[in-house]
């Protein structure tokens, strides 16, 4: 029961998290070819394109807190396995739990830290960027905290399977 509850869940947030993906992979190649038509402008014309480096500035905040759920929902996060591989299975479990609770506290409290700019910005009607380009600052910081937010939904679930996996094991039951 428990842990048809936990695929559902992963179902949706992983679906959410494809539409991340998919958002920042483009927006990514986006960048990748208004740097190089800006590299190729400033190169051929002494003309670079005005406002790219505050639009690829701006960018790098959204693209990376899109793409982390992703990363952390596909498992496929840098990880040091030094003490990791030298221990069981239940030890990898610790260590899962652990870390997922660290991330989560890191992650509230980047939340909680951002909420109030996030409120500022809108009020003010924040921008980054002078002369070339003005960039509405709301979105990158509303994409932080959504980010973040998603961030605490995967691992406080990852947390949750790994504590499921340890019952079960001491239980003598076998995990399907």
């Amino acid at each position: 029961m428990i842990t048809k509850f936990f695929t559902g869940l992963q179902k949706i947030l992983g679906r959410i998290f494809l539409v991340f993906h998919g958002i920042s992979s483009s927006w990514l190649f986006f960048l990748m070819m208004l740097i190089t038509v800006d590299v190729l402008s400033r190169l051929f014309f002494n003309k670079p394109l005005r406002g790219t480096p505050e639009l690829v500035r701006f960018s790098l905040v959204i693209i990376a807190f899109l793409q982390l759920p992703y990363v952390l929902w596909k498992d496929t996060h840098v990880r040091s396995t030094v003490f990791y591989d030298k221990v069981g299975p239940t030890g990898k479990d610790i260590i899962d739990i652990l870390a997922s609770c660290v991330g989560v506290l890191v992650f509230v409290m980047l939340i909680r830290s951002s909420i109030n700019p996030f409120l500022q910005s809108i009020r003010v009607g924040e921008f980054e960027g002078e002369g070339a380009l003005r960039i509405p600052a709301t979105p990158a910081r509303a994409f932080l905290i959504a980010g973040s937010g998603f961030m605490v939904l995967q691992l406080a679930l990852n947390a949750a399977k790994k504590i499921l996996s340890l019952v079960n094991r001491f239980q003598g039951r076998v995990e399907e």
